[in-house]
């Protein structure tokens, strides 16, 4: 069962606005006061609400006592230290458009300065006076014509309405569907199951490492899953993997009236499609690589040069060829179908110098909200001419200019605006920080596998609450908070990735580990639990000896064909 509390100091219409509001819930309300002779406490004797007259010094060993899921502040004339706003999760409603006429006497402040719109606003609580982060604000005209009284009436009514409905959202628990079979899913719906928003967790294609984490739905295809979904009251679906979300499954889903996190089939060409994110990036003026897209056998004169598949190819169809040879002989495995139609257009880049930046933004219709920036190991080994992988490790955050990098969100957030980049999910830019400053490699349209395995152990804020206000369009009031120490990731994949990967050996896992394990090729035989794919399993830390807690971990995990780098975080 839900527990509110509701401190107020006065008369307590507001108090009464939200008892009659959700009268018919199972929610159980408290009413508090620290003044005896406060009207509220008669209108909950009225209303049959347990009420507690708590003076001001008494807050916090009452509040340590009595565990609520939320407090609410209707009125409640004092300032909260920190150490109680720590015991749970404030809310307050003020009679402005804060941070305008914070403090007292705000309406008729407003009323005096005579401006032209005021209204209510809803706030978390912080140690400041009326300067936590705003949840909801609703705003009303004013007319000069219009006396003190006639404002404060339609601003209390609008209180009346708005923190009651507020409040339901903040206690609404989701359903969440997450599709995805790899260590991000995992990495994302660990972090999902520590929600307090969280009321279920789904899996589509979880494999056996982590399906135990939520109810596993099978189906058909994806419009057989979105009708399952629906049955299931799945409030939200989130696509980790990429090739969901270029077959257009964020379009079947929204058909079924079903929130998304993730591009629809449109949008997800920024990945899809390398030659469409290149024209994206031009029509913008996002600085990138110089290019060309070619669909025939042609001669490259200028190396080192990057050769793309134009398509999806698991992170794998990008090589960096040095001789004409090498270049003549990529094109031609290209084009004879090396990744079958994704491979039948290619993009040839300049190659680009300098370290590279991963990107991971958060995208709501108008506003781009960035996590920590971090960095992604692409090769097998440390090596110029080694292979490219899905990714062997990753580490958060890396250091950019922070000048830089924030004209660069800006830039795209504008281009998004502008070409009505009508989804709510994620854009990952893939960066590089050459001489000449930040450039775009490429785009994907989720979370970076394996940069989200370290985000998420170093992410501090709820990430189901992330993903709604994206859906509700908040982000603009959002922020992202992260641990200060930062977070590795490092990949064990099997002996002949990224091309021909050993399978079927049995994993064996000593008890004393102190890093999390994400997994990602496995699966069960026997309750033996066996890799199954190139990449099989991330190991992830966090905090000051993060790299050194990954490394020693990785030694109590053992296959047949184990292989990692030793060099991430370095």
């Amino acid at each position: 069962m839900t527990k509110i509390a509701i401190f107020a100091s006065g008369s307590g219409s507001n108090f009464e606005a939200i008892i009659n509001y959700f009268k018919n819930t199972t929610i159980e309300f408290t009413c508090i006061s620290d003044n005896p002779n406060a009207y509220v406490l008669e209108r909950a004797k009225k209303l049959n609400i347990n009420s507690f007259i708590i003076p001001f010094e008494k807050t916090y060993d009452f509040l340590k006592e009595n565990k609520f899921d939320l407090v609410v502040l209707a009125g409640y004339m004092r300032i909260l230290p920190e150490r109680v706003l720590k015991l749970s999760t404030f809310i307050n409603v003020h009679p402005s458009l804060l941070p305008e006429f914070k403090g007292k006497n705000a309406i008729k402040r407003a009323f005096e300065s005579k401006v032209k719109e005021t209204g209510v606003t809803i706030h978390y609580v912080s140690k400041d006076v009326d300067s936590g982060e705003i949840i909801e604000q609703k705003k009303i005209n004013i007319s000069h014509s219009m006396t003190l009284e006639e404002i404060e009436k339609i601003i209390h009514k609008t209180e009346h309405s708005l923190l009651p409905q507020t409040i339901e959202k903040l206690i609404k628990k989701y359903n969440v569907l997450l599709v995805g079979s790899g260590a991000r899913e995992h990495a994302i719906a660990t972090k999902l199951l520590e929600s307090k928003k969280l009321n279920k967790l789904y899996l589509y294609g979880a494999n056996d490492g982590f399906k135990n984490l939520g109810e596993v739905l099978n189906a058909k295809n994806y419009r057989e899953l979105a009708k399952t979904a629906k049955q299931k009251n799945i409030d939200i679906m989130i696509s980790g993997p990429e090739f969901p979300l270029a077959e257009g499954i964020v379009d079947i889903f929204e058909q079924e009236g079903i929130k998304c996190i993730g591009a629809n089939k449109y949008w997800s060409q920024l990945e899809s499609s390398k030659s469409f994110a290149k024209e994206f990036m031009t029509r913008n003026n996002i600085p990138c690589a110089k290019y060309k897209v070619i669909t025939k056998e042609e001669e490259i004169n200028i190396f080192p040069s990057v050769i793309k598949a134009d398509g999806l190819a698991a992170g794998k169809g990008t090589v960096i060829v040095y001789t004409k040879e090498e270049a003549q002989k990529t094109i031609k495995e290209f084009l004879d179908g090396k990744f079958n139609e994704a491979s039948k257009k290619i993009v040839i880049e300049e190659f680009l110098e300098g370290e590279e930046i991963s990107l991971i933004c958060l995208w709501d219709g108008k506003t781009l909200l960035p996590f920590e920036c971090a960095r992604d190991y692409k090769k097998l080994y440390n090596s110029p001419n080694a292979p490219n992988t899905g990714g062997m490790g990753s580490i958060c955050p890396v250091k950019v200019d922070s000048e830089e990098l924030n004209n660069y969100i800006k830039l795209l957030q504008t281009a998004l605006i502008h070409e009505n980049a009508d989804f709510t999910g994620i854009i990952y830019s893939g960066l590089i920080n050459t001489k000449e400053g930040l450039k775009v490699l490429e785009y994907n349209m989720r979370f970076g596998d394996p940069e989200t395995q370290a985000i998420m152990m170093n992410l501090e804020s709820d990430l189901l609450e992330l993903f709604i206000n994206t859906i509700e369009k908040r982000l603009d009031k959002t922020n992202i908070k992260q641990k200060k120490e930062g977070a590795i990731c490092v990949v064990l994949a099997s002996k002949g990735y990224p091309e021909n990967p050993l399978k079927g050996f049995p994993i064996s896992i000593t008890s004393n580990i102190k890093a999390k394990i994400f997994y990602a090729g496995v699966k069960q035989e026997n309750n033996t639990l066996l890799t199954n794919s190139g990449r099989v399993l991330s190991v992830a830390a966090q905090g000051k000896n993060a790299r050194e807690k990954a490394y020693k971990a990785i030694e109590n995990i053992n296959y047949e064909g184990k292989i990692f780098r030793k060099d991430i975080g370095e």
